[in-house]
């Protein structure tokens, strides 16, 4: 295992994310803010996650020399505590649930080797707080070489107590030998995969159900201790999971199946104790919710898309991508789903000015409306920047115009975001960020530029039920824990609007 940071050793030198500082205004009766829209930090790009905590709070996670760090920002007091993540330590997505944040991607062994698997590392937010934070790594599986992508939790209660668990749910990337020199694939997987004698890197998607509290050791038979992993063969089902939500009643994950017309899969599990757990070897075979999903056929190849998701209100999410149906597209299409149904109830396109880039989406619950992340060309500079626009996701009859804006401080590019309180959205792009007010964009702003979008009604699509018996691994998992000292941070300020 590779040895813990050495902070007494490394300055952490400084999170630049967020700035919030009170102004001469009062504080709106509907927001917590003091400000419309404030930007602060240093215009060095890197790669960063934001998630909102409460209405004074959000964690940030971000690189800086190839080290990586959480921070909890006070959004009210303009400050930030910043914890170093032990060394070798990548986060490629993560969440809050109550408490804690959990964050996931992959740990490597020794630094510079081709060692590592997939990780989750948590740690308490009121232990910021406290002078150290207990930072633990859970290692679902401390062999299959594996970088997980996106984490999504939910609670729920089980046995005659009602004793509440949770569960997190996963989508990740498998590495492995074409040539199966190692020992992914297993034995009793159904399905063939990897490239005969080839001797290089062969990829599989996967999805993963682990159970909290962790636990350490081999997985139990009982649903509050399990981990499994269901892998996406890559020959016999070209099926890849691009994202996971969760909503009031269900888990679902998004994806594509390519092919002769290329098709959104939508896999609806209901929130239960067991969301992935299968056995075929019973008579009748006991068979979960994943493997029953339901295709929406593109109606061409053409395209290559990779879906964002995000939750809406009670059991509808909606889904974004450019290059649906073109690799040249102009255009972000949304799609809306009703998870009861498996109906998709609506969908638009997003008309842009050049070939977009989609980043990232998140939904304001207060406004009903998504934003979206991504980078395009902007009349108002002649150039291309990252846009934020905003999105009915309920319109099903008529073209509309939005607005879209983009920051006038540096023009600088931007990898996150998430809805905070009230009308606010947060945005992170490195050593930087801002959050804004999604309902009062000004035209005679300074911090941001604004112009107008189109946006035009889309068909919708029938679903059609498929099933496949995907391969199943009960994970052997290994969790190690440390101790870290937290360091205070001033966050200084760039431009904020009134």
């Amino acid at each position: 295992m590779a040895n813990l940071f050495n902070i007494t050793e490394r300055f952490v030198l400084q999170l630049i994310v967020i700035a919030f500082v009170f102004t001469g205004r009062g504080v709106n009766a509907q927001s917590p803010y003091p400000y419309d829209f404030s930007f602060a930090g240093i215009p060095v790009n890197a790669k960063t996650i934001v998630r909102s905590y409460d209405d004074q709070h959000a964690v940030v996670y971000y690189e800086e020399s190839g080290l990586g760090y959480v921070s909890l920002v006070d959004v009210i007091a303009n400050s930030a505590i910043t914890v170093p993540l032990e060394s070798g330590t990548f986060i490629n997505d993560m969440c809050i649930m109550n408490d804690s944040v959990f964050l996931c991607g992959k740990f490597y062994y020794m630094l510079n080797s081709i060692y590592y698997t997939g990780c989750i590392v948590t740690m308490n937010l009121n232990s910021f707080y406290s002078g150290s934070v207990l930072v633990t790594r859970i290692e679902p599986s401390y062999w299959i070489r594996m970088e997980y992508q996106r984490i999504k939790s939910f609670e729920y209660t089980y046995g005659l107590d009602n004793d509440i668990y949770a569960k997190f749910l996963l989508v990740s990337e498998i590495k492995f030998p074409c040539d199966n020199s190692e020992p992914f694939p297993l034995n009793d997987f159904r399905h063939t995969y990897g490239g005969g004698n080839n001797p290089s890197w062969c990829y599989a998607n996967a999805v993963a159900e682990v159970s909290y509290p962790f636990t350490n050791g081999f997985p139990s038979v009982l649903y509050q201790k399990q981990r499994v992993l269901r892998p996406m063969n890559p020959n016999e089902h070209t099926e890849f999971i691009h994202d996971v939500v969760v909503t009031d009643n269900y888990v679902a994950f998004v994806g594509v199946e390519p092919g002769s017309s290329n098709a959104i899969t939508l896999h609806i599990c209901n929130k239960a104790a067991n969301i992935l757990k299968s056995d075929y070897n019973l008579s009748p075979p006991q068979v979960c919710d994943f493997d029953k999903y339901y295709t929406y056929s593109l109606g061409t190849s053409n395209g290559n898309p990779f879906y964002h998701a995000c939750a809406l209100e009670g059991d509808m999410i909606a889904i974004a991508t450019q290059d649906e149906t073109s690799t040249s597209s102009n255009a972000i299409t949304v799609r809306t789903f009703d998870l009861t149904t498996h109906t998709m109830t609506n969908a638009q396109e997003l008309q842009c000015n050049s070939y977009p880039d989609l980043k990232d989406i998140a939904y304001i619950p207060n406004l009903h409306r998504i934003v979206l992340l991504y980078n395009d060309f902007f009349r108002q500079i002649n150039n291309n920047c990252d846009i934020f626009c905003t999105l009915d996701p309920y319109n099903i009859n008529s073209t509309y115009i939005t607005q879209g804006i983009t920051d006038n401080v540096f023009h600088n590019k931007f990898s996150s975001l998430d809805a905070m309180m009230f009308n606010s959205f947060i945005s992170t792009g490195g050593q930087y960020g801002f959050v804004a007010d999604a309902s009062s964009f000004g035209i005679n702003a300074r911090c941001y530029l604004i112009e107008d979008f189109n946006v035009i009604n889309h068909s919708t699509i029938i679903a059609a039920e498929e099933t496949f018996d995907y391969d199943i691994h009960k994970l052997h998992s290994y969790m190690d824990l440390k101790d870290t000292v937290w360091q205070p941070i001033v966050l200084p300020s760039q431009c904020i609007e009134n």
